[in-house]
C-alpha cells in the first residue's frame, strides 16, 4: 500500500514536470501559430499519440462504451485549459501561468473532492487546511502584485 502511494506520487511529480514542459512548448507553438491554431495542432499530435498508446495497449472494441457522459467533459475542459494557457503564457509567463493554474486546481480540487462531485469519494475540507488555502492565495496574490 506504501508503496504503491510512492509510486503514484512519483508520477504525480513527473506529470507536473510535463506540465511545465507542455505549457511552455505549447505557448511557443502559439507565439509561431497562434492560439487557435496551436490548440488544434496540439490536439492533433495529442490524439495521435493517445492512438499510439491504444495501438501498443492493443485496446478494440468499443473504448467508450458505459461511460457516463460527464466524465467525457475532461476532454472539453482540457482544450478550453490550453487555450487559456497559451494565451497567457507569452504575457505573463510560464511561471505566472503555472503558479496561478495551480492555486484554482488545488481550490478547485478541494471543492469537488468536498462535494464528491462527478462520483469522486467526498473529502470534507478540513479546517486545518485553510490556512494552507489562504497561503496558496496569499502567494498568487503576491505574484500578480509583484509580477
Amino acid at each position: 500500500m506504501k508503496s504503491d502511494f510512492i509510486k503514484n506520487s512519483g508520477l504525480s511529480l513527473a506529470a507536473g514536470v510535463m506540465i511545465a514542459v507542455m505549457v511552455t512548448a505549447n505557448g511557443m507553438l502559439a507565439s509561431i501559430l497562434g492560439p487557435w491554431v496551436s490548440l488544434v495542432v496540439i490536439h492533433l499530435v495529442g490524439l495521435l499519440t493517445a492512438g499510439l498508446f491504444l495501438i501498443i495497449k492493443k485496446s478494440t472494441g468499443n473504448i467508450l462504451k458505459g461511460v457516463p457522459f460527464g466524465y467525457l467533459l475532461g476532454g472539453a475542459v482540457g482544450v478550453i485549459t490550453i487555450l487559456f494557457n497559451n494565451l497567457c503564457v507569452n504575457n505573463i509567463g510560464v511561471a505566472m501561468t503555472l503558479g496561478l493554474a495551480l492555486v484554482g486546481q488545488i481550490i478547485a480540487s478541494a471543492i469537488v473532492e468536498h462535494f464528491g462531485i462527478l462520483g469522486m469519494t467526498k473529502k470534507k475540507i478540513s479546517l486545518k487546511k485553510v490556512p494552507a488555502y489562504l497561503l496558496m492565495i496569499a502567494g498568487a496574490a503576491i505574484m500578480i502584485w509583484w509580477g
